[in-house]
């Protein structure tokens, strides 16, 4: 299995530690599942939620590879952060900065 990045928030570094519940960072799913959620995004983005509801209606859409879909899923919050960035790039994805 590959390995989880975490994104923290710049806000988040130096506080106290958070309450139960309580988000701080964006998980960064695998570059394999990066894919399928950037690509998801960026069509909800696009064509609205109402083209998310047709996926998650689908045998596909109940499929374990969308799962990042439900809100329950610890991809959702990143694939939630990459639909508002399409919204507040003009309909594209942001390119990513290669890793160090």
């Amino acid at each position: 299995m590959a390995a989880m990045e975490i994104d923290t928030p710049a806000s988040a570094l130096g506080e106290a530690a958070p309450t139960s519940g309580e988000v701080t960072g964006v998980i960064r799913p695998p570059p394999d599942i990066r894919v399928i959620v950037d690509k998801t995004a960026l069509f909800v983005a696009r064509n609205g939620k109402q083209f998310e509801s047709r996926i998650q209606q689908s045998a596909e859409g109940q499929s374990q590879k969308f799962a990042f879909m439900r809100p329950s899923d610890p991809y959702n919050a990143y694939y939630e952060f990459k639909i508002r960035e399409v919204e507040e790039n003009g309909g594209e994805l942001k390119a990513e900065a290669p890793p160090p």
